[in-house]
């Protein structure tokens, strides 16, 4: 009896493009070869066989130790970059570079991620420079040919299903590959910082090979979306090899976790700040503009970091706030008006809720004064134009004094301001205490609020007064933790030594079928063998902590006589036990394919194991005929 690697019935499930496990990224090598059913052993045939399975010591792994580390942090509202060299973290951990954007209000450390593409699809403009010329182009009816992406980062979580021919529709509804965007993005930030750091000393050399880059992603990302952002990368020019993926609040905890915060001794009456002691187990709650990314670590000697609970979160981020924004102004100019106003006036629309997006930030609960934003002239002429009436006349005569109309000025008074925080709010509160609420949570001790929308007074608030028994620490520059985090991450890959699995992932194979057990729509007869097909062979389960630095066993598959190769299914699935990889909540991640010596005897083995590589899931695999141990991360797209 042999075990598989793959379903029977692969043509209908065989990925377009395979990868090779003899190199550490996948590389594509045409099309899938003809693999032959095989059946697996259980493990009671491999106690019985006397089969010593081979231990794969994952502290072996080679990180290198490149002379700069450069992070890119694609946000949903926001965009940037950092960087610092191997000298400098070695002599000041937190002396890390970052690039200050121009705007109207002065300067800031990230741009809106909005790009401008020429008709060709060459950059045109980033971030604030792509809104102001993209408004200029639009004044004088010259940008019916450009693309203009903003905020597009949530496509990703949104889609279910990702592949590499997902599309994103720009503001005018023009399409687009959505790695091909990001991509763009990628690689202007890529260059922006490639050209501070040769303004920083002009004979100053680097090769490809001496920049180590790190490229944030939320943490509630699954396996394609995360997979995705690597391809995009690639496609920007930085080398698989030279590549690391970060969860974003992973990255602010790392840098969180240098900062001294305020610790008091009471039996000995100091009061002193410092930074987190061994043992301490704290949350970090990642508020961006889209998503909410909540991690949960506890600090070992030496400065390590533990995962304690799989990354959770959802879509309750500051956009959360704009939309319920738009839904005021829905309710206020009409859907018909407000959805000509958006169609027609687009950068209008852009500048209002750049506005409405500092008053969010800045309002505070107990201040007494409406809160004021100009509204577009634009907006308040097609209201007249639709319905004839004026709209402070419309306000005037409605029983509602929450919002009011003032010359060219929306006034919103502070309880309907703060109705806007409301649905937000409430599902950060829930998730939050449902989580506190776990065993695995005993002795958490305190939130970390990262992340631009933890700059709101309103959030911060209202996660003091839910949660006096917790010490809440801002950071101050919340915004920046994720950026400069995912630099320290780049130098410090193994400072995270354990992981969550947010699945339970396997591989589909095999197994002799036995009646009463197995289902009949899943029996096959191949060669003479009567199999089970579609079994989930479970590697990983949801749940479980996985070490990254300690070693992983590996289990055992035959082969065949003249195979050349062997296809490896991951499946990941939300359920501790599936069954089968057919089930509902069973869905195919990706595959790799195993060469195999040509000469290689049907009682011969190939030993694979799942694992993670810092962020993202790869296999190992130890072949018994060569005694050689490879490593790959799958494509999770193909």
């Amino acid at each position: 009896m042999g075990q598989c690697l793959g379903r029977v019935d692969r043509q209908q499930h065989a990925p377009r493009d395979v990868v090779n496990l003899t190199t550490l990224y996948p590389q594509q090598i045409g099309v899938t070869p003809p693999v032959p059913p095989r059946i697996p052993l259980t493990s009671m045939q491999t106690q019985q066989e006397g089969i010593n399975c081979p231990v794969f010591n994952l502290q072996d792994q080679e990180y290198p130790q490149r002379a700069l580390v450069a992070a890119i942090d694609i946000g949903t509202t926001f965009s940037g970059y950092a960087f610092s060299f191997r000298h400098e973290y070695l002599s000041e951990r937190l002396r890390i570079n970052t690039n200050l954007w121009a705007h109207n209000n002065g300067m800031s450390i990230k741009a809106p991620t909005a790009i401008l593409l020429e008709p060709g699809g060459k950059i045109k403009a980033f971030g604030y420079d792509a809104i102001k010329l993209y408004g200029d182009l639009a004044e004088y009816n010259e940008h019916i040919n450009y693309y203009f992406f903003n905020k597009f980062k949530m496509n990703l979580y949104q889609q279910g299903g990702l592949t590499t021919d997902f599309t994103l529709h720009d503001i005018s509804g023009k399409t687009m590959l959505a790695v091909d965007v990001f991509a763009k993005v990628i690689g202007y930030l890529k260059q922006h910082l490639l050209n501070r750091v040769k303004d920083m000393d002009s004979k100053l050399q680097m090769s490809p090979n001496d920049i180590q880059w790190v490229v944030t992603v939320p943490a509630i990302w699954d396996d394609k979306a995360k997979f995705f952002m690597r391809k995009a990368a690639e496609k920007a020019g930085i080398e698989g090899r030279n590549l690391t993926l970060a969860l974003e609040p992973e990255a602010a905890s790392l840098f969180c976790r240098y900062n001294p915060t305020f610790q008091s001794n009471v039996k000995e009456d100091t009061h002193v700040f410092d930074a987190f002691k061994p043992g301490t187990k704290y949350m970090v709650v990642d508020l961006g503009g889209g998503t909410v990314d909540i991690t949960v670590h506890c600090i070992h000697e030496g400065g390590a970091l533990e995962e304690l609970y799989q990354p959770t979160g959802g879509y309750w981020g500051g956009t959360t706030v704009d939309e319920e924004f738009c839904a005021l102004l829905v309710g206020l100019f009409s859907q018909e008006v407000y959805t000509e106003f958006q169609q027609k006036f687009t950068t209008d629309v852009i500048e209002l809720f750049q506005e409405f997006d500092i008053k969010k930030r800045l309002f505070e609960p107990g201040q007494d004064l409406p809160v004021s934003i100009k509204i577009p002239a634009s907006l308040v002429e097609l209201f007249s134009k639709h319905t004839g009436l004026g709209i402070q006349e419309v306000l005037n005569t409605n029983s509602n004094q929450e919002i009011k109309i003032k010359r060219d000025k929306l006034q919103i008074s502070t309880r309907a301001f703060l109705h806007l925080f409301d649905k937000s709010i409430s599902s950060i509160i829930r998730h939050i205490q449902s989580l506190l609420e776990m065993n695995t949570m005993t002795g958490v001790t305190a939130l970390l609020l990262v992340g631009g929308y933890a700059d709101s007074h309103v959030v911060r608030d209202a996660v003091v007064s839910h949660f006096p028994n917790l010490q809440i620490i801002h950071p101050q520059e919340a915004a920046s933790t994720v950026l400069k985090g995912a630099v320290l991450f780049g130098h410090e890959p193994r400072a995270i030594t354990a992981r969550v699995c947010k699945y339970t992932y396997g591989i589909a194979m095999s197994l002799p079928f036995k009646e009463g057990v197995h289902d009949p729509s899943k029996r096959r007869f191949i060669n003479g063998e009567d199999i089970c097909d579609d079994i989930f062979d479970v590697h990983l389960n949801v749940g479980q902590q996985v070490s990254l630095t300690g070693k992983r066993t590996g289990k055992p598959y035959n082969v065949h006589c003249g195979q050349s190769h062997s296809l490896l299914e991951v499946y990941a699935s939300s359920v501790p036990s599936p069954k089968y990889v057919t089930e509902n909540w069973c869905t195919r991640l990706g595959s790799v394919v195993l060469e195999l010596p040509p000469d290689m005897r049907r009682d011969e083995k190939i030993f694979v194991a799942l694992c993670y590589g810092g962020t993202e899931l790869g296999a190992i695999a130890w072949n018994s005929k060569t005694g050689t141990q490879t490593q790959a991360f799958f494509d999770f797209l193909g």
